[in-house]
């Protein structure tokens, strides 16, 4: 019986499809951009082929790859062996003539595809994913390839709808050394994810051709064409008709670039392009959204579970001037009673900009105002960059790097430049922040991550940090290229690091990285150091041109884990800014230096939301932002947006004014009340977190997660949620006083005075004057809460309480996970508590499961039902009648009850209608 099985499975996926040869709209890709297209310019490429005004790719039977023979089973699928049609068809050269195509059958909604050389080993992503060790036995997937003899193509379709492919190639497979693009149709427009890119909407274009570049980059917020921080190249594709949802991962980290636009037939298409590695698919077939984003981040990596204090607001800057200056920003917030649970100080500390020293006599008493802000409860967060400076005589962090081997090396000694400073031996050498040149460590390394962790526990004896924040991780390195870096010392002879013309630095194809973004040197390592450098995990050596993209991603793995031996058993909050597929399993995220701009606060939202698809669910933006000075407006409203980022920190920039909400009385009164709700539902939060580290939800989420057949939701990304109970719905235009809010299906109510607002699906004005940001309760959803203080610390202890917002059936559900903050545990940890909470036929129950401990002295105070019909004439809490004094009715069917019940035990509440 399973041999049958197997068979049927296995014809199913080698059934044959109708290759569509080509399109006159996949256009052939020019290193110097697009506006050098001409009829000669197009001649100059064998692949490609002027038609009427455009040169586009040759169709598949011309530029691609046939079918060679039949295919051969494998143990986990199978494998068909591929051959270039026409060996002087190319784009760049070196096209590889043979190629093997696997399909790699996993769980039963998750396959993936894999492109490579038949006959020598290429570079592969040496990101750790978790696979399952057997297949699944029911797949919901079919793969189906042209056959024997014909030009390759392949798509990938629900087993239920096999005619209506979720991916389906569209001309030439281009398999060159250095080159590799390949284009699928789509299902439909709703195109979510690919990052990291700033975007003004949330769902891709494909109105114009959108061209947008992949290579993690040292790059503030601003063009839209730009590569930022990290790459991510995944995406959700969503069927607004069936209201399905599935994704695709390209597992890939070299240069890259990617194209939305339609075909000649109208249809949208997706054109990936790298310069490097293989082609690696992993499909996941959903079939809902949050269906997908647990699949994915089962794969790459669950979500890290924030510590509760990072839940909290913090603050930052980069600018500040000693430990006095910090003190009189953190009197100011104390004065005027903002919350705040964290403080960030940026390189501003260091001594010289050195890792792991600070300024004795500027910042002195640091260590001891670290302990000040412990006794307000309050945390400190510090930063730190991964290069290090050469002075290894007055440096002992940089002597001990190179004691130990830790730090890049060019890949040859030949390239070693003939000025390389005295001791830096092989070493890549660059220069960054500090006034002395710089080495980058090689965080692969086994020897790296050691002596990391070593350099991390010694400064932590020093300055008691409760938070490491890792920028400039792309990694970023000044003037590479250019005659000298902006920040050179004017008084010294003009140097840079300058990378060689090769193969690696100067490939045929750079992609579009190159002419964007002010790239001053126009090569593919700009602002950054050589491709031609190695890296090493000690098994492996690997080119920089290969794993640039992953620096950010392994400098994460290696500060995360080495802050096991200054946390031991405490999970650790880390923050970075370049982030690959699977960073989220250990950092936060925040969108990178944005601008103090209307435009960058709706940005936030987009971003916010991608981010939740790739796996990172805690991230925010720099609140009011980072460069140019915001005015008290834009930050009022920013602050109102930030209380709902997961990550919520006000961040400015050296020489802008101050914009900690404390500086403004108006603001200040507003982020209180505003960071007062926050706070208030942290446990709502809190238990969402829980379930992103566990199970792999996303935390923020776009209203169309539970509303896939919404065409009206499918296209709104100015308003957002948390998980499915919470709908946030700030004012992004300056000067407004009003905005119009979407409201899907369902009932939905102020989550603050709890009326009702909206019947779904509608859109409605709501009055927003500047002390409001309309944020609302879905009907069905219970969420757990906490009277909120000014840090969690303090709101910790406090009273809990539940909001009960009923849908039209008087029905709600919802729950809590609780614990003591901080530790590492697992689902059955004894120091964990969850309970589970049910409102239906005029009853409330709660079901405690886990640990009591962890709730003792805790009790729920405060029950608000929003929707109730009519005033109880009776209210039974575990069979004991209440006073009717106990409970408050409202008009607007609003009903308080007052209780108090420990929170750790069951709980019965009646109501007599």
């Amino acid at each position: 019986m399973a041999s049958f099985v197997y068979i049927l499975f296995f014809f199913l996926l080698i059934s044959d499809i109708s290759a569509q040869d080509g399109d006159v709209n996949i256009e052939c890709p020019f290193p110097e951009g697009q506006d050098v297209s001409s009829p000669e310019k197009c001649a100059q490429y064998t692949a490609c082929e002027w038609t009427d005004v455009q040169c586009h790719l040759r169709g598949n039977s011309e530029a691609g790859y046939a079918v060679e023979g039949a295919p051969v089973p494998t143990e986990r699928g199978y494998k068909l062996n591929l051959k270039k049609i026409d060996q002087s068809v190319t784009m760049f050269d070196n096209d590889i003539r043979e190629l093997v195509f696997e399909v790699i059958n996993h769980e039963d909604y998750h396959v993936q595809i894999k492109i490579y050389d038949a006959n020598e080993a290429r570079y592969e992503v040496p990101v750790p994913l978790n696979l399952p060790e057997e297949a699944g036995t029911s797949p919901k997937y079919v793969v189906n390839t042209t056959q024997d003899g014909e030009p390759f193509s392949f798509s990938v379709s629900r087993d239920s709808a096999p005619e209506d492919p979720l991916f389906s190639t569209v001309g030439a497979l281009i398999f060159e050394d250095q080159f590799l693009q390949f284009t699928s149709s789509l299902q439909t427009e709703y195109l979510y994810g690919i990052g990291e890119n700033i975007r003004n909407t949330f769902k891709h274009s494909f109105q114009s051709r959108e061209t947008k570049p992949l290579f993690a980059r040292d790059q503030p917020v601003g063009d839209t064409e730009v590569n930022n921080y990290g790459v991510h190249p995944y995406y959700v594709n969503v069927n607004h008709k069936t209201g399905t949802a599935h994704s695709v991962l390209f597992f890939n980290t070299n240069a890259m670039e990617y194209s939305t636009y339609v075909l000649s037939d109208g249809s949208p298409a997706l054109t990936f392009r790298s310069i490097g590695g293989i082609i690696d698919l992993h499909f996941f077939l959903g079939p809902s959204l949050e269906d997908v984003n647990i699949q994915y981040t089962n794969m790459i990596g669950l979500p890290a579970f924030p510590l509760y204090w990072t839940l909290g607001f913090q603050l930052s800057r980069y600018g500040y001037t000693s430990v006095e200056d910090v003190r009189e920003v953190r009197e100011r917030m104390r004065a005027m009673a903002v919350p705040q649970d964290g403080q960030t100080i940026d390189i501003d500390y260091m001594l010289r900009f050195r890792d792991f020293t600070y300024d004795t006599d500027v910042w002195a008493g640091l260590p001891e105002f670290a302990e000040e802000l412990h006794n307000d409860n309050i945390k400190l967060t510090i930063i730190l960059d991964p290069a290090l400076v050469i002075d290894f005589e007055n440096y002992s962090p940089g002597q001990r790097g190179k004691d130990a081997d830790v730090f890049v090396k060019w890949m040859s000694e030949d390239l070693v430049p003939a000025d390389q400073e005295p001791g830096c031996e092989s070493y890549v050498v660059g220069y960054v922040w500090p006034d002395t040149k710089t080495m980058f460590p090689d965080f692969f390394k086994p020897e790296t991550k050691a002596w990391w962790a070593n350099e991390l526990a010694i400064f932590h004896e020093t300055v008691n940090y409760d938070a490491i924040w890792i920028d400039m991780n792309e990694p970023s390195n000044f003037g590479t290229n250019l005659a000298r870096p902006w920040n050179w010392p004017p008084e010294r002879p003009d140097w840079s690091l300058k990378c060689p013309y090769n193969k690696w630095d100067s490939p045929p194809y750079p992609t579009k990285m190159v002419r964007v973004g002010g790239c001053e040197s126009q090569r593919i390592s700009e602002k950054t150091i050589c491709m031609s450098s190695n890296h090493t995990n000690g098994k492996e050596t690997f080119l920089h041109y290969d794993v640039h993209s992953l620096y950010g991603w392994s400098e994460t793995v290696a500060t995360y884990e080495g802050l096991d031996g200054v946390f031991p058993g405490k999970r650790h909050a880390v923050l970075s800014r370049s982030t690959y597929p699977g960073s989220g399993h250990y950092v936060t995220h925040w969108l990178g230096d944005n601008t103090a701009e209307w435009s960058h606060l709706r940005n936030s939202i987009v971003g916010m939301l991608e981010f939740n698809l790739f796996g990172v669910p805690m991230v925010g933006a720099d609140v009011c932002g980072f460069l140019n000075d915001a005015t008290m407006e834009l930050c009022a409203r920013w602050m109102q947006a930030g209380a709902f980022y997961p990550f919520d920190r006000n961040h400015n920039g050296i020489g802008q004014s101050p914009q900690d909400p404390a500086f403004w009385p108006e603001v200040a009164a507003i982020s209180r009340d505003v960071l007062a709700l926050r706070y208030k539902y942290l446990p709502y939060l809190y238990t969402l977190f829980h379930d992103a580290h566990h199970h792999g939800h996303s935390v923020v989420r776009p209203l169309f997660s539970e509303h896939m057949t919404d065409i009206d939701a499918l296209v709104v990304d100015d308003q957002f949620m948390w998980g499915t109970g919470i709908m946030i719905a700030p004012v992004l235009i300056e000067g407004a006083t009003k905005r119009s809010v979407y409201f899907p299906e369902g009932e939905w109510y102020d989550l603050e005075t709890g009326q009702l607002v909206a019947n779904g699906p509608t859109t409605l004005q709501i009055e927003a004057p500047l002390e409001v940001i309309p944020v609302f309760s879905r009907g069905g959803a219970i969420l757990p809460c906490q009277e909120p203080a000014l840090t969690t610390a303090e709101s910790r202890q406090n009273p809990f309480c539940l909001t009960v917002a009923l849908d039209s059936g008087l029905r709600a559900s919802g729950e809590l996970f609780w614990d003591d903050g901080e530790s590492v545990h697992t689902v059955e940890h004894e120091g964990t508590f969850s309970a589970t909470f049910e409102y239906a036929n005029d009853t409330l129950k709660m079901a405690v499961f886990d640990s009591k401990t962890v709730v003792s002295g805790l009790a729920l105070e405060t029950i608000s039902f929003f929707g109730f019909p009519s005033n109880p004439s009776g209210v039974v809490v575990n069979d004991e009648a209440l006073s009717p004094s106990s409970w408050k009715y409202e008009e607007d069917m609003v009903l308080i009850v007052h209780l108090s019940v420990p929170l750790g035990e069951d709980l019965l509440v009646k109501f007599s209608l």
